[in-house]
């Protein structure tokens, strides 16, 4: 119930049933937040600020506006919201559609083989161990009536971990030639896929029980199925730790990459220097050539005498990464074309302030004329920013 009207309603059933009926009617009271409209204001016929559920389930389905809602209520809080809220549970609805097209597309040549018999990789087990971490907190989540966290972990774990990561290390098995590597692969994703969809039935339920009916790999009915439960023999702290390492060493990368507004097919040579203890040195030469597709390197080596000359570093746990920045851009051409992006940024921020800074321009303007230039201001103030750190960067190759 609403906090709204707990003397209205709760209180009274407590009222009444001992009265007539001498005992307690319940225990537990879930006290949900309002859902207001943007401004914070609670929705009413008066203000015309309401969101017709149909309209939404219209313009971005039925789950959408369930994983939406429940991804927002935050426990104690209300729940602020317009129509373009629900993009998100469309978004995630479409990445669930999407990945499970591209594994049921590729299933070709081959064979279903028992999940649970079949060899796995270091990322195999890390992934069956994020996907029972996930279990795990759902159940603390359901359990404590803290619904949005269960959303979030179905968001994390499908979303960043079986798409971004596993998936995309699984296509190097799903193109193979080798049918026993694929048809191993094949097997695993059916396996995990399912149990995704076992474990989102609550938070978006039209979508995983059609995806389930799908499944080559199941032959009974979602709404029937058992639901996970967390496993202590999927516990994998060792896969976990690698898998952890390679993710810093690519993020890392990837934003050196961004920083340098080094484009995709901008390919650069990539080095990793481990440690003399870091003891995810194997596991980096067994995934060198996913780590290289994933950060968009011409060539990636580990290699204990990495020579930093030339590169930009990117520091690890363990190692250090360098970008042989050099090698793949005109560098003085680079500076020059910032310098000139910053000159005109600057003559931009200049302008915006002097707007700013005029009296007769804040006293007359309206909220929505004031807020826009101040908005340019802080994208003019990133926008040096990002420039400053660029030229900096570069600066160190000449």
């Amino acid at each position: 119930t609403g906090y709204d009207i707990i003397f209205f309603w709760v209180s009274r059933m407590i009222m009444a049933s001992l009265e007539f009926l001498d005992e307690v009617p319940f225990r537990d009271i879930y006290i949900t937040g309002l859902v207001r409209d943007r401004q914070g204001r609670k929705m009413s016929k008066s203000l015309g600020n309401g969101i017709d559920p149909l309209e939404v389930v219209d313009r971005y389905g039925a789950d959408a506006m369930k994983f939406t809602l429940c991804y927002m209520a935050t426990q104690g809080q209300d729940i602020l919201i317009d129509m373009d809220s629900f993009k998100l549970g469309s978004r995630f609805a479409n990445k669930v559609w999407n990945a499970t097209r591209f594994i049921l597309m590729n299933l070709e040549g081959a064979e279903l083989l028992d999940a649970k018999s079949v060899g796995r990789t270091t990322l195999d087990r890390w992934i069956y161990h994020q996907l029972n971490n996930a279990t795990k907190r759902i159940e603390g989540a359901m359990a404590n009536y803290r619904f949005n966290e269960g959303a979030q972990a179905v968001y994390d774990f499908f979303w960043n971990d079986f798409c971004d990561w596993y998936v995309e290390s699984a296509k190097h098995n799903l193109y193979s030639e080798d049918p026993a590597q694929k048809s191993r692969q094949v097997t695993l994703l059916l396996d995990l896929l399912a149990s995704s969809m076992r474990l989102m039935h609550p938070f978006v339920s039209f979508i995983s029980d059609e995806i389930y009916s799908q499944l080559p790999n199941v032959n009974d009915e979602l709404i029937l199925a058992r639901y996970p439960i967390f496993d202590p023999s999927l516990v994998d702290e060792e896969a976990a730790t690698l898998v952890r390492s390679m993710q810093e060493a690519v993020s890392g990368v990837r934003a050196l990459r961004a920083d340098l507004s080094l484009g995709q097919e901008r390919k650069v040579r990539v080095a990793i220097k481990p440690d003399a203890n870091f003891n995810g040195r194997s596991f980096f030469e067994e995934q060198k050539t996913l780590m290289a597709t994933f950060v968009g390197a011409s060539t990636l080596e580990i290699d204990d005498q990495a020579d930093p000359k030339g590169a930009v570093p990117a520091a690890g746990s363990g190692f250090e990464s360098y970008l042989y920045v050099g090698e793949t851009i005109d560098v003085k051409a680079e500076i020059a074309k910032i310098e000139a992006d910053l000159v005109k940024n600057e003559k931009a921020l200049q302008a915006v302030m002097k707007k700013l800074g005029n009296e007769q321009f804040m006293a007359n303007a309206k909220a929505e004329a004031i807020a826009k230039e101040e908005a340019k201001r802080l994208e003019f103030e990133q926008k040096i920013e990002k420039g400053t750190n660029h030229l900096a960067l570069l600066g160190s190759f000449l």
